[in-house]
């Protein structure tokens, strides 16, 4: 479940539509360690539809990424699952971790398992976040 955190919110970009423009990123500050709360992806806001099965949907709730001084970094995701036949529905929690360095005005993230990089940058409270395709944006 250590990638599912980013993997679902691939899924969750996959879903949203997107101009053709390319993403970029402005330079990042030097100093990068906090606590951000994801509060768009591709310009939507939380709570969003992160994928559906045949049996269930799962609702990303919440999203947190914690970039430590000491070059490690933590993202906690949050669902609401929803049985489709029933309408009961459940919470469940998913973490990825990582290292990452600061390179060309960037920020160069990796995941610890599976070695799957993406980048980002921080500008005042703001971290933003490329990842396969998709625009995530943070805040302190």
């Amino acid at each position: 479940m250590r990638r599912l955190s980013l993997l679902v919110s691939v899924l969750v970009v996959l879903g949203c539509g997107s101009d053709s423009q390319p993403l970029t990123l402005g330079p990042t500050d030097s100093n990068v360690a906090g606590t951000y709360n994801l509060t768009s992806s591709n310009g939507r806001p939380l709570p969003l539809v992160a994928f559906v099965t045949a049996d269930e949907e799962w609702d990303m709730t919440s999203d947190q990424f914690i970039i430590g001084a000491d070059g490690t970094w933590t993202e906690t995701t949050n669902y609401v699952v929803t049985t489709l036949a029933t309408g009961a529905t459940r919470t469940t929690a998913s973490q990825s971790v990582g290292t990452y360095a600061i390179a060309n005005a960037q920020i160069n993230f990796i995941i610890t398992q599976g070695a799957i990089t993406f980048t980002g940058s921080v500008s005042g409270t703001f971290l933003s976040v490329l990842f396969n395709g998709g625009h995530f944006i943070y805040q302190k």
